[in-house]
C-alpha cells in the first residue's frame, strides 16, 4: 500500500515539475524589458518624482514582479529606487564592479550624457541559475533619472 502511495506521489511531482520550472525559468524578453521601462517613464511623467520614486521602491509595485524590475539611478550615480535591494537606495554606485571588473553603472552614467537610451551587458549572479551570467539592461533617461530594467541571456 505504501508503495502505491509513494509511486501517485511521484507522478503527482513529475506531472507539476514543467510547470514549476517554467514559472522559475520565466526572464522577460528584451521587448519586454523595453515596455517596462517605458511604462515607468510614463508613469513618471504623469505622476512625479516623489510618487514614482515611491513606487519604484515598492517592492510589491507595478514595477517589481520577483527579479524583473525597474530600477532608478541618478546622472551621477546614485540610486534613488531599487524595489528588489533598498539597501543600495541612497548609495553612489559609480565604484559597483560587475565580477569581471566592469564599472556598469559608471558607463551607463556616461553614456547617457550623451544619449536618451540605451543597452548595457554586464555579469551579475541569476537568482535562478546561481551562476555568473550576462545581464542585458536597457535604460532611459527623463529629467535626470535613469531608468534601468533587464533580463539574463
Amino acid at each position: 500500500m505504501l508503495q502505491k502511495i509513494c509511486v501517485g506521489f511521484s507522478w503527482l511531482l513529475l506531472g507539476l515539475a514543467p510547470v514549476m520550472v517554467a514559472n522559475a525559468g520565466d526572464v522577460p524578453t528584451k521587448d519586454e524589458v523595453v515596455a517596462q521601462v517605458k511604462k515607468a517613464v510614463a508613469f513618471y511623467k504623469a505622476n512625479g518624482r516623489e510618487k514614482t520614486l515611491a513606487e519604484m521602491n515598492n517592492k510589491d509595485g507595478q514595477f517589481a514582479h520577483g527579479e524583473d524590475y525597474v530600477d532608478v539611478h541618478d546622472v551621477t550615480g546614485n540610486c534613488v529606487a531599487h524595489p528588489i535591494s533598498p539597501g543600495i537606495v541612497g548609495l553612489n554606485r559609480m565604484d559597483t564592479a560587475d565580477p569581471s571588473g566592469k564599472l556598469f553603472i559608471k558607463e551607463m552614467v556616461e553614456t547617457a550624457k550623451t544619449k536618451q537610451n540605451g543597452w548595457l551587458t554586464y555579469g551579475r549572479k541569476n537568482p535562478v541559475s546561481g551562476k555568473i551570467e550576462n545581464k542585458t539592461a536597457y535604460w532611459e533617461v527623463q529629467d535626470g533619472l535613469i531608468f534601468k530594467a533587464g533580463t539574463y541571456q
